[in-house]
């Protein structure tokens, strides 16, 4: 099977790429590039839409790229998979033509939203397992019903960025179910779309897909479709998911219990359940596995690897290569001591919490001598990368707080585990084993897994995950530094306390 490939797309926030791995879990090859949002006239400063004949023409140019770097013939690669970022989505219309889509970093329903969640906030929290309303579609279709009734009365379908891809490959239009139960339009009790909350919303008749699971094939690839992609008309077209539950899959969190940090530029921090789990005061998220009966439930620490490559650009000097300036980053806090020399850090991680969403106060505190130069870069990343760790411990423990399961194992992966110090340092802060993947892009390998199951080179996930997945490696705590960071840790949740109080008057 040596001569044969698949190819994942990972449709991201900040950009999008393909991956041509061959089937026992290789990378052959790969393409990338950032792409950028619009601000409409009509939905600013909020709004944000993308042009789907751009980021199409964007995804097609990657996939020519990564088969032209691979090698290889297109009738090579037996399978295409998509995933995408959570909460995005794609308005069509009865002909298939695109008619609004948008990432998950467009709140132009902010008020549609609030007043969703003012009337039934309760009863939609514990169907679809997700609030606040504003990030998700009803509160989208709502504002579409009054600033674009003309666009509003033509959509006939809703799908995921993913399920986007998928349609825009095959020509099929089917809803996978992770995307979907993200979106914030189905029970995720059962998976299925809620006449409920069709109703109570008044959402409009008939714009749900059929839903099917992960590793589906849903079709061939068109010869229109190939002739943008060059992929071959052969080419099974399968389902794949959302990015941060094929990141799961890509690490081979798929036990209850296990918990996985996709650490890219959030900090994603889900613990596998066997059953949907709500948490009774609406802090945090529940979604399905791409995995069918297990499910997700997610207590995210927020902005992670962005706030870390913040700190790069104050520090160093933005034209140097940021791969070698995470490196000297590591390098540079290897011999600070835990604590970081008295140097606290918050300037993103966090506890997870949508029922308080507000700005809140943050920043680096550290004692104050006469002479405030003993406190140095390095103390400062060290910092930052204990924030990190602290953060991605306090979301483990709300999960088993809420779910009253232990935790079994923690795996971590995305650019955020590319950092040795980081792992060493979690794996002290939780005082177990941990997990790292040495490959940025984990998404991507579950995407692949899924694609391989779809096109019948395994007969299930669980067979994909033993042959495919990425290398990675067990760090185990340190028991002086376990017994460091205890005290290190207790005191970064009392300040945490102490500015969540300070911030009730911001804003």
């Amino acid at each position: 099977m040596s001569d044969r490939y698949v190819l994942a797309i990972d449709a991201g926030s900040g950009g999008g790429r393909a991956l041509v791995i061959d089937l026992q879990g290789n990378l052959v090859s790969s393409a990338s590039q950032d792409w950028s949002y619009d601000v409409p006239a009509d939905a600013g400063p909020l709004g944000k839409e993308f042009d789907p004949q751009r980021f199409w023409g964007i995804i097609c140019h990657l996939i020519a790229e990564a088969i032209g770097k691979a090698g290889i013939a297109s009738v090579d690669i037996i399978a295409v998979s998509a995933a995408s970022q959570r909460q995005g989505v794609v308005f069509l219309d009865g002909d298939g033509q695109e008619l609004y889509a948008g990432p998950n970093t467009d709140i132009r329903a902010i008020v549609e939203g609030f007043s969703i969640d003012g009337r039934f906030g309760t009863e939609v929290y514990g169907i679809t397992g997700h609030t606040p309303s504003l990030l998700f579609t009803p509160a989208k279709l709502e504002w579409f019903k009054t600033n674009r009734p003309n666009v509003y009365e033509r959509i006939a379908t809703v799908l995921s960025i993913s399920d986007w891809l998928i349609y825009r490959l095959s020509g099929e239009r089917v809803g996978e179910a992770s995307c979907v139960s993200g979106i914030g339009l189905v029970d995720v009790r059962d998976i299925k779309w809620s006449s409920r909350l069709a109703e109570m919303l008044e959402l409009p008749h008939g714009i749900c897909p059929e839903i099917a699971i992960a590793g589906t094939c849903v079709g061939t690839v068109t010869p229109a479709a190939a002739e943008q992609t060059g992929l071959a008309p052969s080419t099974s077209v399968v389902l794949g998911g959302a990015d941060t539950q094929c990141g799961l899959l890509g690490m081979g969190v798929k036990d209850e219990g296990q918990v996985g940090i996709v650490a890219g530029w959030s900090g994603s921090v889900q613990m596998v359940t066997a059953q949907p789990i709500i948490d009774s005061k609406g802090r945090i998220w529940t979604t399905c596995h791409v995995l069918q009966g297990k499910w997700i439930l997610e207590s995210n620490a927020q902005q992670s690897g962005g706030a870390y490559r913040w700190l790069k650009g104050i520090l160093f000097d933005e034209s140097d290569n940021a791969g070698e300036t995470y490196a000297l980053m590591d390098r540079l806090v290897e011999d600070v001591p835990p604590g970081a020399g008295g140097v606290l850090a918050f300037i993103g991680p966090t506890v997870m919490d949508m029922t308080c969403m507000r700005p809140s106060l943050g920043g680096f505190i550290f004692p104050v001598t006469p002479s405030v130069t003993d406190v140095r870069r390095e103390h400062l990343i060290r910092a930052t990368l204990e924030n990190l760790c602290f953060a991605f411990k306090a979301n483990c423990v709300q999960l088993g707080e809420i779910s009253r399961l232990k935790v079994k194992e923690v795996s971590i992966g995305g650019g955020l585990a590319q950092s040795r110090c980081l792992v060493q340092i979690l794996s002290d802060v939780l005082d177990m084993p941990v997990t790292a993947f040495g490959v940025q892009h984990v998404t991507s390998w579950g995407t692949a897994m899924c694609a391989a199951v779809g096109c019948g080179a395994y007969p299930d996930i669980e067979r994909a995950i033993e042959a495919m997945s990425p290398k990675s490696r067990i760090v185990e705590p340190n028991p002086q530094r376990v017994q460091e960071y205890t005290p290190c840790y207790e005191r970064w949740l009392s300040t945490a306390g102490w500015l969540g109080k300070l911030s009730e008057g911001v804003g």
